[in-house]
């Protein structure tokens, strides 16, 4: 498969004169969540401080370490912050998933300082990791000082970082329903259910199609937020810094967006897909893919731009075994990888027997 990774995609904004309504942040940025390509912004570029939104990767790094079940221990060092809390009890007993909840749900920086102090030993360890995770991801304007958000000197990020963060976040199955959640109960300090979490993110009642994502807010950063939406098939992500309006700034974003993108099958008609083959009872072999749901989420004059590749060998020795992989047929819009999928061998070959090959080389050398 091509690997999607973000640091390669090319910028594409679609209808350059024709964007959302006047939007208060100062930066902005609306991508397509299953490319990352950018749909509309402003400022997308440049750095600027993110509060709370940082909890979207601290949150990614807990549901990705493989012990979101795991029940942990709560210390006392990593409570001593200041800012929004969950109201975590040194000592008590929790899992990470319902710190996670707290973190996401709350904004609990007592959550985030344990979750870093739980997976990494210390706040620096975990924010190291965080930084390479944004380094594997292609955030090249990223940078994290701490999991929770707090102002730090070096910690910024994009709109169009920040998007894209969110966007990957998402596809994450833990991340995506812990944070569709609007309210949870989780355990305070062994009594079950005596602590009730209440999301922060009001688009979850107010946007039809709301996903999630996080709100954040500190007096140097001023509103942040993330968020992600899904209406016909068409997942869209929206990053806004410095926006004091934010809610009705995500409003008309999300709006133009669904405007702009529908869900588009990719193939007018299925290609007629042969490999080549050397030393056997045939010379060509039939080939396929899988056609189901072959879509992406497209503008009506991005459809004649989109190239589909199909990536196979010259030639291939036999034997082949019928649904054996050959290749790949890739969907790209401006060297955006759209869709990708298999090609697979729809029927089997022998390899020539030695009498035969012995024949046929006698007729071509006598």
């Amino acid at each position: 498969m091509v690997k999607r990774v973000f640091s390669f995609f090319i910028l594409l904004t679609l209808c350059a004169g024709a964007r959302a309504g006047a939007v208060s942040a100062k930066a902005y940025a609306l991508v397509e969540a299953e490319t990352g390509r950018l749909i509309t912004g402003a400022n997308v570029s440049e750095r600027l401080p993110m509060a709370s939104t940082t909890k979207i990767m601290t949150g990614l790094l807990a549901c990705e370490s493989g012990r979101l079940d795991e029940e942990f221990v709560v210390p006392e060092e990593p409570l001593r912050v200041e800012g929004s809390s969950m109201g975590l009890v040194p000592g008590e007993r929790i899992t990470l998933r319902d710190l996670v909840y707290g973190l996401m749900l709350e904004s609990g920086n007592d959550a985030a300082n344990t979750i870093a102090y739980l997976l990494e030993g210390s706040i620096e360890a975990f924010a190291e990791k965080m930084n390479e995770k944004a380094e594997n991801l292609g955030l090249e304007n990223t940078h994290f000082d701490n999991p929770s958000g707090l102002d730090g000197p070096t910690h910024y990020t994009t709109a169009l970082d920040l998007a894209r963060l969110g966007a990957h976040a998402m596809q994450n199955e833990d991340f995506a329903d812990i944070v569709s959640t609007w309210e949870k109960r989780v355990p305070y300090n062994g009594i079950q259910n005596g602590r009730r979490l209440v999301n922060h993110n009001a688009l979850l009642k107010q946007y039809e199609g709301t996903l999630g994502i996080k709100t954040g807010f500190t007096k140097k950063s001023g509103r942040c937020l993330v968020s992600c939406a899904k209406r016909n098939g068409v997942t869209l992500v929206v990053a806004t810094l410095k926006g004091p309006d934010d809610w009705n700034d995500h409003r008309s974003l999300l709006d133009y967006g669904f405007s702009v993108l529908r869900r588009t099958r990719l193939l007018r008609a299925k290609p007629d897909i042969q490999a080549s083959i050397v030393g056997g009872v045939k010379d060509t072999i039939r080939c396929s893919f899988d056609e189901e749901n072959l879509e992406a989420s497209l503008s009506d004059k991005e459809l004649p731009q989109v190239k589909t590749h199909i990536l196979l060998r010259p030639f291939y020795y036999a034997a082949i075994s019928k649904g054996q992989k050959l290749g790949e047929i890739v969907f790209t819009l401006d060297d955006v990888v759209l869709v990708s999928r298999p090609i697979y061998a729809a029927e089997p070959v022998e390899p020539i027997s030695p009498s035969k090959l012995k024949g046929l080389l006698r007729s071509i050398f006598p």
